[in-house]
C-alpha cells in the first residue's frame, strides 16, 4: 500500500493498494500524526484503494472518533464501488462522511 499525505487547508491522505493487517500499522502511524497535529479537517482520498479489511475499518473508525473528539472532521472521497459495498455491508456508510 502507498500512503501520500498533503497538508493545506485540510490534510489529505491518499491511499493506494490494499489496507489490510499487513499494511494497517503504516496507516495507523499516519492517523496518529493527523490526530496530534493542529489540523482539524482530514480528507481521505480512496481513489487508489482496492481492498479494505476489518483492520482497515477499525483504523477508519479510530480516525473518525479522534477527529470528532478534537472538534474536527473526516471526509472520504473518491471511494471505489467495491469499497463502498463493504461500507454498506458493515454499516460504515452510515457512520462515515462519504462524498
Amino acid at each position: 500500500m502507498k500512503i501520500t499525505v498533503e497538508n493545506g487547508q485540510e490534510m489529505t491522505i491518499s491511499l493506494s493498494g490494499q489496507l489490510d493487517t499487513l499494511t494497517a500499522a503504516e496507516f495507523e502511524k499516519e492517523i496518529q500524526k493527523a490526530l496530534k497535529e493542529e489540523q482539524n479537517h482530514v480528507v481521505l482520498n480512496g481513489e487508489g484503494l482496492t481492498y479494505i479489511s476489518s483492520a482497515g475499518l477499525r483504523l477508519l473508525l479510530t480516525l473518525q472518533k479522534g477527529m470528532k473528539n478534537k472538534g474536527g472532521t473526516l471526509k472520504l472521497k473518491n471511494i471505489r464501488q467495491e469499497i463502498m459495498e463493504i461500507f454498506h455491508i458493515t454499516g460504515f456508510s452510515s457512520i462515515l462522511t462519504i462524498e
